[in-house]
């Protein structure tokens, strides 16, 4: 029987956050810390996603640094908000692996699907993926349960309210996606370029674990700048990129677009 990764996740997120020295991260944990975004396979129920990786194969893991929920945020760093935690109970309960809601019909429908239903902006990568992979071979997921305005915002904010606080948050997170990249074991991680920083070398894929790395640039109106490296534990394998934010991609320029696809599409050739 395949192992029920979403399950495992969900209950080391409850046990973290039950312990008594996280309890304002408790407060901003919600339906939104569910680590997955999307639909994989085409499907977003937990039964079929697991009967399907019996058989097939996630080759792409699309990381983002942490939820777009500002509200997250503040409800950590006020002691008197609401806590939003029993939307995190109920969201790991409703028997999807990712965040879900019911639609006017009674069918349960991604709340964000960034892989299958992309605006302009997320469409720069998966249409590269897609080309690369076919559709529904990317699995979306975020390394920090937390949501903010945007990562600088969680870091540094929840720094000045408890430096311990974030380092455990930090740590607990990475700790986390490593075991999303292990069970998974997908040729490609793409990675934002936000996430490394000097107290993230216990993450798998932070640049210090990584080899042979190669920096890119693609001219535009704005450089496009990814790089890409190799990384290796024990028989596992993976290549690992570091590029902008899906939000950034239009600053390249329209008629510039393609080769900044294309450059890291050449790149996914060998994988």
């Amino acid at each position: 029987m395949t192992l029920n990764i979403f399950e495992v996740i969900n209950n080391s997120i409850s046990d973290f956050v039950e312990n008594q020295e996280n309890k304002a991260l408790k407060r901003g944990t919600g339906s939104y810390s569910i680590p997955f975004r999307g639909s994989i396979f085409g499907e977003i129920e937990t039964a079929k996603v697991l009967s399907k990786l019996n058989a097939e194969s996630v080759d792409v893991i699309w990381l983002g640094s942490n939820p777009n929920v500002p509200e997250s945020l503040d409800a950590i760093l006020s002691p008197s908000s609401p806590s939003h935690y029993e939307g995190f109970v109920q969201q790991a309960m409703n028997d999807n692996f990712s965040e879900a809601y019911k639609n006017s019909e009674g069918a349960n429908v991604p709340l964000w699907d960034p892989i299958n239903k992309p605006n302009n902006k997320w469409q720069f990568y998966s249409e590269i993926f897609n080309k690369r992979f076919g559709e529904h071979k990317t699995l979306m997921a975020n390394i920090v349960l937390w949501g903010s305005k945007d990562f600088k915002s969680f870091t540094s904010q929840l720094a000045k309210y408890d430096k311990a606080l974030l380092e455990r948050a930090i740590q607990f997170s990475y700790e986390l996606n490593n075991q999303i990249i292990e069970y998974f074991k997908p040729k490609v991680v793409l990675v934002p370029k936000s996430s490394n920083s000097p107290s993230s070398k216990n993450w798998l894929l932070h640049s210090s674990n990584l080899t042979d790395i190669q920096h890119h640039e693609v001219r535009g109106k704005v450089t496009f700048k990814f790089s890409v490296g190799r990384l290796q534990k024990d028989d596992f394998k993976t290549t690992v990129i570091s590029a902008p934010h899906p939000s950034y991609t239009p600053r390249i320029g329209r008629e510039f677009r393609e080769s900044a696809q294309n450059a890291i599409f050449t790149v996914l050739q060998n994988c």
